[in-house]
């Protein structure tokens, strides 16, 4: 078996050796080529870590009332439509996604299919579908959840329905079919050969699209955010109907990343490229660009949303609603849901070493819903921990190489990255499809900078986190993402450890919250969420674990098996987590979690502070500046104040004297020492403090820095 990377974790890898040998008595042989990120480079240098060991049993989880509550909103429906479909002719549903109907049509009393008559049968045959419900949920399921569902049949179902489809106009009235769906800005384009359904937003027109948003139903068990890379098989495809040599899928958020436009995706041991935003519907396209809307992101903080097109323009810059950065938020790019991806016809399969492609990443899944302002239904753990649980809207989101986006043409779908030097996309071109006869594309519809997406409704567990002075959480500080990014980590991993849950159910993310202390850095938040789509009520799990979860999470940080200085694959490191290796630090994660749950003054780790200073002055003395004596662990006397313990005392030759000292990550302006804090305040003598986290991450900025404020480059 030959590896083009090193697999996620030891199950991956026990299952590709296997692979090889069931054919045959043969030991299997694995190669497999690391790259340069910190996974590979792990396990590349001890591979024993990854052939051998214990592999944890696989378990099937069933005792899920939230899911539970979805399969039999989706056996009521089912069985509902049973009793009505014969009434309708087949080929009034002529697509899968229409068999329920329009949303609009469902709130409206006079039609076959409706709110009101299924209010009505429902009612009517409760007590059978009762029985029938409790013959198949299952036994796992504890006798609470049991009695929950059973007794909420009819009323619960309806009320999550109404929900779903904003049923709020009386019996009489009429929703307006075209009030959700037009958006304003969106191109013309004519209409090509089988487009067969008008443009609209996703999960806005039809019942069962809006249903599965919405997770009424179990979304998992019918995926509708899957999307599939296309490439042709030219000498069989017609102009009327494409034929594909391969159509692999992933779902939409994983998909941004691997099948991200310029990414090369491997099938069949062949190399492709993506270079074109296609689906096999034509209309599918055009919908995804009428739906498109225009996205903001802060460049400090990185805070982002999106918003309908009619409510702001595109390129506009604002102040960031989250770190109050003035001109930071933006500027506003389109935000467009690709319905699938395709390697361009005319493009050759492979490449030459020498063209690598720009690699780009979707983001992790950011929260856009504002911090709730309902004090009594924040659930209050101590005086700096709350938590408050929700079911909203996140957001995933692929920038582009060098955050630069991409360049798109909204007419035959062929796109690139706008990092690239020279661009095919905004000259003529051909369309990326097969189309004997009209394979020119008309041109006149490139656009540049766009940049793809996609949302999901899911569980969320917000959680704020309070500090007070010298402790520091500004927005768009090296420390502050590394403490946040490290207590995400550490959360996650012993809720899943708690909860008996696959270290993939659960993910976490942070930004500063929505507030005025959020921008001065007294306020955070970190969002626990479900990755299932839909949610499976895991985080409000979460919230019920109280002290367990922070206790649990400390111990982690603190008891590392092998004593690592920041991180590594014994405490936090994982495959999901490669691409932030270098955010996670145990000792200041650990830090600031102390404080949340004990409070008083910060723990400053003197002996890592001295480490520090250690790196800091080896530095200094490497920049054989002649005009200056640097000494380490200076003892000097100054008046009003007495023997002050100096880390690092640089004297110029005129005889001015400069001190300077490492401080805490997490306490920015903060000397490490009572005597050196005096000083600091005081104009006897300059003192420069420089960031721990700085100094360990990137020495030379911190070295230049200093040169900076003593006036030398």
């Amino acid at each position: 078996v030959a590896l083009r990377n090193m697999p996620p974790a030891r199950a991956n890898y026990q299952q590709r050796a296997g692979r090889a040998g069931r054919r045959g008595t043969a030991v299997a042989t694995v190669i497999a080529f690391g790259s340069a990120d910190s996974h590979d480079e792990h396990y590349f240098s001890h591979p024993d870590q990854m052939i051998r060991g214990d592999v944890d049993d696989p378990i099937l989880n069933v005792d899920n009332e939230d899911i539970a509550r979805r399969h039999v909103t989706a056996f009521l429906l089912q069985r509902y439509h049973q009793d009505r479909l014969p009434t309708i002719a087949p080929e009034d549903q002529p697509h899968l996604f229409a068999v329920l109907g329009k949303v609009r049509e469902f709130k409206t009393k006079t039609t076959v299919l409706n709110y009101w008559d299924l209010n009505d049968w429902l009612c009517e045959n409760e007590t059978e579908l009762r029985q029938e419900v409790l013959n198949w949920l299952p036994s796992e399921l504890e006798q609470g959840a049991r009695d929950n569902i059973l007794t909420g049949l009819v009323d619960t179902t309806l009320e999550t329905v109404a929900d779903a489809i904003d049923l709020t106009v009386s019996n009489d009235e009429r929703p307006n079919p075209s009030s959700d769906n037009e958006v304003e800005g969106s191109i013309e384009v004519e209409s090509e050969e089988g487009e067969e359904r008008p443009a609209v937003d996703p999960g806005t027109d039809n019942l069962l699209d809006r249903l599965l948003y919405k997770a009424i139903l179990p979304r998992y068990a019918f995926p509708t955010d899957v999307v599939t890379f296309h490439v042709f098989d030219v000498p069989q495809s017609t102009r009327y109907r494409p034929v594909f040599q391969y159509a692999p899928s992933q779902g939409l958020p994983v998909a941004l990343s691997q099948y991200a436009p310029g990414k090369q995706v491997w099938v069949d041991n062949k190399l492709w490229t993506s270079g074109a935003i296609y689906s096999t519907m034509p209309s599918d396209r055009f919908q995804a660009w009428q739906g498109r809307r225009l996205y903001f992101e802060c460049g400090h903080c990185h805070y982002s949303m999106t918003e309908p097109l009619n409510t702001a323009e595109r390129g506009e810059v604002r102040q960031c609603p989250a770190c109050g950065t003035q001109n930071a938020f933006g500027p506003a790019r389109y935000w467009l849901r690709p319905p699938g991806f395709a390697h361009p016809f005319d493009k050759q399969e492979g490449t030459s070493p020498d063209d690598q492609p720009a690699r780009s990443y979707a983001t992790r899944a950011k929260l856009t819903a504002p911090t709730p302002s309902e004090e009594g239904r924040w659930h209050r753990f101590n005086d700096r921990v709350k938590t408050y649980y929700l079911r909203d809207h996140l957001l995933v989101t692929n920038r582009g190489p060098k955050d630069k986006g991409y360049n798109y043409c909204t007419k035959c779908g062929r796109i690139e990255p706008s990092a690239i030097s020279t661009s095919a996309v905004l000259a003529s071109h051909q369309k990326p499809f097969p189309m004997p006869r009209d394979q020119g594309c008309s041109g006149g519809g490139a656009t540049n900078g766009i940049v793809l997406g996609t949302d999901f409704i899911t569980d969320v567990l917000l959680m704020s986190v309070k500090v007070d002075a010298p402790i520091s959480l500004r927005p768009g500080l090296l420390s502050t993402d590394v403490a946040l990014r490290t207590l995400c980590e550490a959360l996650t991993s012993a809720a899943c450890s708690l909860l008996e849950l696959e270290a993939s159910e659960l993910q976490a993310e942070y930004r500063p919250a929505l507030t005025d202390p959020g921008r001065i850095g007294q306020e955070a938040e970190i969002y626990i969420y479900d990755t299932l789509p839909g949610g499976a009520g895991f985080s409000r799990h979460v919230n019920e674990l109280g002290d367990d979860l922070f206790r649990t999470a400390l111990r982690l940080l603190v008891e590392c098996p092998d004593n690592c200085d920041r991180s590594c694959y014994r405490c936090l490191r994982n495959y999901k987590n490669k691409f932030e290796h270098d955010l996670l630090d145990r000792q200041l994660g650990a830090t600031l979690l102390r404080f949340l749950l004990d409070g008083g003054e910060p723990i400053i780790d003197h002996e890592r502070i001295a480490l520090t200073t250690d790196l800091l002055f080896e530095d200094l003395l490497r920049q054989g500046k002649v005009n200056l004596r640097i000494e380490r662990a200076a003892s000097i006397d100054i008046s009003d104040i007495g023997r002050v313990d100096v880390p690092i005392l640089v004297t110029k030759n005129d005889g001015s004297q400069f001190a300077i000292a490492v401080h805490s990550g997490l306490t920015p302006g903060y000397a490490p020492t009572v005597k050196l804090r005096e000083l600091a305040n005081s104009t006897l003598m300059p003192v420069h403090l420089e960031d721990e986290t700085i100094v360990r991450r990137n020495l030379p900025t911190a070295t230049k820095r200093i040169l900076d404020t003593l006036g030398l480059d």
